[in-house]
């Protein structure tokens, strides 16, 4: 989402690129011979931090399980993107050019452009991303080498568009920035949705960077039915507030980068709150008994002990490295290309999804795991679970999730 202002940095670094992306056919080689080498980009401080710290302590527990059962070293490099696109663009520069990296997995919430495409097109390498994406980047500049792990926004606009049909939430109805950020592709994508099924438009309002609440927005609360928050959890606390204390039956509908951390201490907006998730990172005791469900719900566990409530984003990271080291597993750890077609090649159920991709489908998630939760102060739980694919007539079709082999 901020990528704009990394534009002129990302000028110089592309020009000391000395040679162009290789082709798909020409071997790509890294440094250290026989391991399979990440570099995972995060955000471990700043705004996103709650995010970046859920994917940081997945990866670690991956590695912990997999340690001396994996057919080859598996070697995570994790680095603090530190909320910056500049910062995040130099690092991958660094992880393609500098170091030993076969494929780089970020997880900080940047806004995929022409710009970011160019930088992982020179980096010519895997780039998974285990937050929502734009679009399906397959056709865009980089989407060779880019795979989205998340649903896309327009899918979760979508669905969230749903849910307020659903519920009879959706007018009137508010949707609230971050005035930080002056592109926010979460609410272009909820106003695209709502323009193509000709429904009302939301009024689209920037959260003041005192923590005070609008007046407009105050004036709005007796009859408000839902407030669509793009911006971070936190920052609409304070209407939260100012509608428990006037009676409002205010449904908040947060964004898919919502953690329970960022709930912690905000009791009155957690009480009305409700956030996309993946319905396979919530326990349930009543899942059928098969691999995939032993193996999600020992994740769930596992991470539960550790750190404490697994969030979708620590499933999703979790995730990126079981499809890499089954990439690696087809192609070899040590060419990219090889390891980026093996990717292409995967249909895999793991933890917060089952995952296709193809040579025309890089963005993998299966979005019947989209589901709406809620924070009970102890756990995530469901919120009247209303999922994609409920029969509501949208007007751009689906994804097929065509079949293609597992490597």
């Amino acid at each position: 989402m901020r990528a704009l202002r990394a534009l002129a940095l990302f000028g110089v670094l592309v020009a000391s690129c000395a040679a162009p992306p290789p082709a798909i056919e020409t071997p790509t080689p890294t440094p250290r011979k026989g391991v399979l080498d990440v570099t995972a980009l995060l955000d471990l401080s700043g705004p996103r931090e709650a995010i970046g710290a859920a994917q940081r302590d997945a990866l670690q527990l991956w590695l912990d399980q997999q340690q001396g059962k994996t057919p080859f070293p598996v070697k995570v490099n994790v680095v603090d993107a530190a909320s910056s696109d500049a910062t995040l663009l130099v690092d991958l520069h660094a992880a393609a050019v500098d170091a030993a990296t076969d494929a780089i997995v970020v997880g900080t919430p940047i806004l995929y452009d022409e710009t970011v495409g160019a930088a992982v097109d020179a980096a010519a390498l895997p780039v998974l991303f285990t937050l929502p994406l734009p679009a399906d980047p397959v056709r865009d500049a980089g989407g060779r080498w880019t795979f989205g792990l998340a649903p896309t926004w327009p899918d979760i606009a979508s669905d969230e568009v749903n849910d307020v049909v659903i519920r009879r939430t959706l007018s009137p109805s508010l949707v609230l920035t971050d005035p930080v950020e002056q592109i926010d592709p979460q609410a272009d994508a909820l106003e695209a949705e709502l323009a193509g099924r000709k429904l009302e438009q939301l009024t689209r309002i920037p959260l003041p960077s005192d923590g005070s609440v609008p007046p407009v927005v105050r004036s709005s609360l007796p009859v408000l039915k839902s407030v669509h928050c793009t911006a971070p959890a936190a920052a609409c606390a304070p209407l939260a507030r100012a509608a428990q204390a006037t009676g409002a039956p205010t449904l908040f509908y947060l964004s898919y980068l919502t953690t329970p951390r960022d709930l912690q201490g905000h009791r009155e907006l957690a009480a009305r709150a409700i956030w996309p998730s993946s319905r396979r990172v919530l326990p349930f005791d009543g899942r059928p008994t098969t691999p995939e469900n032993q193996a999600r719900d020992a994740f769930l566990r596992a991470y539960a002990a550790r750190f404490g409530t697994p969030s979708v984003h620590a499933a999703t990271a979790y995730d990126a490295l079981s499809l890499l080291l089954a990439a690696a597993r087809a192609s070899g750890p040590d060419d990219r290309a090889r390891l980026r077609d093996a990717l292409e090649r995967i249909t895999m159920p793991l933890i917060a999804t089952t995952y296709t991709f193809a040579a025309d489908r890089h963005a993998g998630a299966d979005l019947e795991d989209v589901t709406y939760v809620r924070w009970t102060g102890s756990a995530v739980a469901p919120a009247l679970a209303a999922y994609l694919g409920t029969g509501i007539a949208t007007p751009s079709p689906r994804p097929s999730a065509t079949p293609a082999r597992s490597p």
